[in-house]
C-alpha cells in the first residue's frame, strides 16, 4: 500500500517538473521571437532623439528655426553664452597665430558627427538626425570641391538616404551611381575666371525656391569670393537670398598681402554673423596650420540675436 501510494507521489511530482519545465521553455522562446523579430533592428547610423516635447522648446523652436529643442531655460542660457563669446571672438590681428587667436564657436550641438573621411576631407555636421525628422522629403545638399574625393557623399548618403546630393568641382569626375549628381563647374563671385556663384548654380538647376540643408565648400581659397558675393547683397535684394541651413567649409589666410588677408577675414566672420550664423565647430588642418582652417556654421532665427535674455 505504501509503495503504491509513493509511486503515485513520484508520478505526480514528475509531472509537475516536466509541466513546469514546459512552461520555462515555451517562456523563453516566447522572450526571444518578441525581442528578436518584433523589435525592429535600427541602422547603425540611428541615433534616437532626446528631445524634450515641443511644448517646452517652443522658443528655442523658433529661434533655431527648428533645430534645436531644448527648455527655455537651458535656450536662454545657451544665447548668453554665445554673447559672451561672441564678444572675444575678435582680439588680435596677429598674422602668425590669427587663427588661434580669433573666431571660436560660440554654440555646441549636443549630437556633433563627423562624416566621411577620417583625416582631411570630413565635416562636422550639427545634429544630423534633426535633419531626417525635418526635412524627410526634401533634403536638398550642396558640395563645393570633391578633387574626385565622395566619401562626404558617400557618408550622408547612408544617413539620409533621401537626400538630393549635388557635387561640384573644376576637374570632371563621375559620381558614384545613386550617390550624387556631378557637375563641372568654377565656384566663385560668377565674375571672375569664368567661375559661378552660388546663385547661378541654383538657377541653372531650379534650385532658386528650395532650402540648402547642408553646403560643404572647400575650393583652396575662392570660397572668400563665393561667401562675399553670396552674402554682400543690397537691402533690396536680401529677399533673394537662399536659405541654407549649415555651412561647413575650409578657409585659407591668403599670403599675398598680409595686412589685407587680416582684414578680409575678419569681415568675412563678421558677414556670416550679420546673416544670422553662428560658429558651431572650429579644426586646424595640420597640413598648413597657420594659413588653413576647417569650420562650421549654422543659421539661426534673427530673433536668436536680438531677443531679451
Amino acid at each position: 500500500m505504501f509503495h503504491k501510494i509513493t509511486k503515485k507521489l513520484r508520478r505526480v511530482v514528475n509531472n509537475k517538473i516536466f509541466i513546469i519545465f514546459t512552461i520555462v521553455i515555451f517562456l523563453l522562446i516566447r522572450f526571444y521571437f518578441t525581442t528578436h523579430e518584433s523589435t525592429p533592428k535600427l541602422p547603425e547610423s540611428y541615433i534616437q532623439s532626446s528631445d524634450i516635447d515641443s511644448k517646452q522648446c517652443n522658443l528655442s523652436l523658433l529661434e533655431s528655426d527648428g533645430c534645436f529643442c531644448e527648455s527655455n531655460s537651458d535656450w536662454k542660457r545657451r544665447k548668453r553664452i554665445h554673447r559672451i563669446q561672441h564678444k572675444r571672438n575678435r582680439i588680435s590681428d596677429d598674422r602668425y597665430l590669427f587663427f588661434q587667436n580669433n573666431w571660436e564657436p560660440t554654440i555646441h550641438c549636443q549630437f556633433e558627427r563627423r562624416i566621411g573621411n577620417t583625416g582631411d576631407g570630413g565635416k562636422w555636421i550639427c545634429d544630423v538626425y534633426r535633419l531626417r525628422q525635418m526635412n524627410a522629403t526634401d533634403l536638398l545638399i550642396y558640395s563645393f570641391g570633391s578633387n574626385g574625393d565622395f566619401s562626404f557623399e558617400k557618408a550622408v548618403k547612408d544617413i539620409l538616404p533621401k537626400a538630393e546630393i549635388h557635387t561640384f568641382d573644376m576637374q570632371l569626375y563621375e559620381c558614384p551611381d545613386g550617390i550624387c549628381t556631378f557637375h563641372q563647374a568654377r565656384l566663385g563671385n560668377g565674375k571672375d575666371d569664368d567661375s559661378k556663384s552660388l546663385q547661378m548654380v541654383m538657377k541653372e538647376l531650379g534650385h532658386e525656391n528650395r532650402h540648402i540643408q547642408i553646403l560643404k565648400v572647400d575650393i583652396e581659397g575662392s570660397e572668400y569670393d563665393l561667401f562675399e558675393n553670396l552674402f554682400n547683397l543690397s537691402p533690396s535684394n536680401q529677399a533673394k537670398l537662399p536659405y541654407i541651413r549649415q555651412i561647413l567649409f575650409e578657409i585659407h589666410l591668403h599670403s599675398d598681402s598680409i595686412d589685407k588677408s587680416i582684414e578680409r577675414t575678419h569681415e568675412l566672420f563678421e558677414l556670416f554673423r550679420a546673416n544670422n550664423y553662428v560658429i558651431f565647430h572650429k579644426e586646424v588642418n595640420l597640413d598648413d596650420p597657420r594659413n588653413v582652417f576647417e569650420f562650421a556654421i549654422i543659421r539661426l532665427n534673427a530673433a536668436f540675436f536680438t531677443s531679451q535674455l
